[in-house]
């Protein structure tokens, strides 16, 4: 029994780390787009609202541990 509750606390922060390592990379590409190219505002736009789906999901995923 404790194995499966240990798998489903791992999953749990493997998840964690890979939302915000992808919110870290999407981070990384707006700064420099914001940089070098400003003029690409959908494209930037649509990262930010990816952006925000990651926290939100992120947010959620530590509200319920």
């Amino acid at each position: 029994m404790n194995h499966k509750i240990l798998s489903k606390v791992q999953e749990e922060k493997d998840k964690i780390n890979d939302f915000k390592k992808q919110i870290k990379d999407l981070e990384m590409e707006l700064e420099f787009l914001y940089v070098r190219e400003p003029n690409e505002v959908r494209y930037i736009s649509d990262l930010e609202k990816k952006v925000d789906q990651l926290y939100e999901q992120l947010d959620a995923i530590i509200d319920n541990e």
